[in-house]
C-alpha cells in the first residue's frame, strides 16, 4: 500500500455505519481509553463503538493548586484525576500510575472520601484519606473540589 492509499485508509468516515477511527485521530481522552482497552493486541479495527452523541457521564471541575498557581480542569467521573491534570499542564509528580508508590498524592481540605473514589490505592491508609490525602493516579472525582499538589511526607 503506498502512502496515499494508507492516508485514505486512516481517515474517519462520515457514515456512522462504517466509521472507524485510528488512535491518532481521537481526542486525548478517547485515545487513552482506546489504547488502554487494546493493550498489547496487535491490529484492532474499531467500527461504530465511539459514539460522539450525548454522554451520560458526569463531569466535575477540579481545581489543582501547585507551585505555578491554580488550574481548573474538567474531569469526567470515569476518568482518573492524574491524566487530565497533566494534559492541562499541572505539575504532578508520578511514577507507578497504579496506586503503589505515592508520588502523585494531593491534599483535599476535608475527608477525601467525600470527593473521590479510589480504585487501587495501595499507599495511603484510611486515616490519611480521611485527613484529605488522595492518589491522583487511582482517584475518580465524585464532586467539584480544590486539590493541593502535595505529599504527606512534606508535612
Amino acid at each position: 500500500m503506498d502512502e496515499r492509499q494508507n492516508d485514505s485508509a486512516c481517515q474517519l468516515s462520515n457514515d456512522p455505519k462504517t466509521s472507524a477511527a485510528t488512535p491518532r485521530n481521537l481526542p486525548d481522552e478517547e485515545r487513552r481509553r482506546l489504547l488502554t482497552a487494546i493493550g498489547g493486541v496487535g491490529v484492532t479495527v474499531i467500527a461504530g463503538c465511539l459514539d460522539q452523541g450525548e454522554s451520560d457521564v458526569t463531569a466535575y471541575n477540579v481545581v489543582f493548586l501547585d507551585q505555578d498557581g491554580r488550574t481548573e480542569v474538567e474531569i469526567s467521573e470515569d476518568e482518573k484525576l492524574l491524566y487530565p491534570a497533566l494534559d492541562a499542564g499541572v505539575d504532578i509528580p508520578y511514577a507507578c500510575e497504579v496506586g503503589r508508590c505515592g508520588q502523585c498524592t494531593g491534599k483535599y481540605d476535608g475527608n477525601a472520601n467525600e470527593v473521590v473514589t479510589h480504585d487501587g490505592n495501595e499507599f495511603l491508609d484510611e486515616d490519611q484519606i480521611e485527613a484529605g490525602w488522595l492518589l491522583t493516579c487511582v482517584a475518580y472525582p465524585r464532586d467539584n473540589f480544590e486539590l493541593e499538589v502535595a505529599h504527606p511526607d512534606d508535612e
